[in-house]
């Protein structure tokens, strides 16, 4: 199927729910711990003119209601393919869903048409982009631009619908709401337009907020006001929110659970504690090992300390990957870990990893916390 639906077989189609659109109800916060929105083996693909590139190769969670999942990994490793892929906002061609469910209220997302998304898409999930300069309309006011989004999905006036944006504006810390509502994006500042962004997401109360990269470019002064607004809002609403970030400073003040991706792969998740205390994948040190610690020259032995790095370089994905994609950066692959893909498997409660000698890793002198 070469369209701009998903490209999803015929019998998949069938099996999803009826209608042209969904209907427009109150969003109900699910019970504490239910999970809101699952996430089963995801495969997202690019075609490009000298091939495919392999974006998603497999990537499998859950967001519970009222917590805080990162999804964490360097550039280039999946993480916002992933999230367009929730919302169905990646342009179909190149782009294509070929395996994979997305679980949202008993329904397979993927299995939606295009009428039946927009009803939950702004709604019940929403999403914070990279960069609110390139996703506001510079031609619009904020405040109107907030309010289309209530009177799309909430079926009020005009007016009704501008006065719960100015509502809105205020709820994010927007000092003078009103004036700021009439006013375009080029007149504000970085921090008050990823103001005016979580604004636009949070006006129809949703159950699932994707944030991503919500502080880039941001200095850090308005970066701790916007967490601590996202914290805030979280709390009032019992939002679940799947922040995608490399920053891991920001993982750690933020999140409960982590996901940590590679080349299109997840290959760790666990609570913020044990992933940033004992991490049972190599790739996942490496991460934590890279980043900069206050004080560090003061330590025993300390000096000018160089940073760690991870050697070698991320395998291409426009060629298929056989066995572990980590595997030619790792100090402790084998001759399987060469030809066999690891599966995410759980090696302590609630925490998974995918990596053939994860115990041996353990074991050494390499893993934090080994003997």
């Amino acid at each position: 199927m070469e369209s701009g639906d998903l490209e999803i077989d015929q019998e998949r189609r069938r099996g999803a729910a009826g209608g042209d659109t969904a209907p427009t109800v109150p969003n109900v916060a699910s019970s504490p711990g239910e999970a809101v929105l699952k996430v089963e083996d995801l495969h997202v693909q690019f075609r490009i003119s000298d091939g495919t590139v392999r974006a998603v190769n497999g990537i499998s969670f859950e967001v519970k209601s009222g917590e805080t999942l990162a999804i964490v990994g360097e550039s280039g490793s999946g993480k916002s393919v992933t999230a367009l892929s929730i919302l169905r906002l990646l342009p179909m061609p190149p782009a294509k869903i070929s395996r994979g469910t997305i679980w949202y209220q008993g329904r397979d997302l993927l299995t939606l048409s295009e009428a039946e998304m927009r009803a939950i898409r702004g709604d019940k999930i929403s999403m914070i982009f990279q960069e609110p300069m390139t996703s506001l309309d510079p031609v619009m006011k904020v405040g109107k631009q907030v309010a289309e989004a209530i009177r799309l999905h909430q079926g009020t006036s005009a007016r009704e619908a501008l006065d719960r944006a100015v509502s809105a504006l205020k709820l994010v810390g927007i000092s003078d709401p009103a004036k700021s509502a009439k006013e375009y994006p080029f007149q504000l500042s970085g921090g008050m337009r990823q103001r005016v962004m979580i604004a636009m997401a949070m006006s129809c109360n949703p159950q699932v907020l994707i944030a991503d990269e919500p502080t880039t470019a941001l200095d850090v002064t308005i970066q701790a006001q916007i967490l601590a607004l996202m914290v805030d809002l979280k709390k009032r609403l019992g939002t679940a929110i799947i922040l995608i970030t490399h920053d891991l400073g920001v993982v750690a003040e933020m999140a409960q659970r982590v996901v940590v991706m590679y080349a299109g792969r997840g290959v760790e998740e666990g609570t913020v504690e044990s992933i940033f205390g004992r991490p049972l994948h190599p790739y996942t040190v490496g991460l934590l090992g890279s980043v900069p610690r206050l004080y560090s020259s003061l330590e025993p032995g300390g000096g000018e300390q160089r940073l760690q790095e991870i050697r070698g370089t991320v395998p291409s994905l426009r060629e298929e990957i056989v066995g572990c994609a980590f595997a030619e950066r790792c100090d402790f692959t084998t001759g399987r870990c060469r030809t066999q893909s690891p599966p995410l498997e759980e090696m302590r409660d609630g925490h998974r990893v995918a990596c053939w000698e994860s115990e041996r890793f353990l074991d050494s002198p390499a893993s934090p916390g080994s003997p």
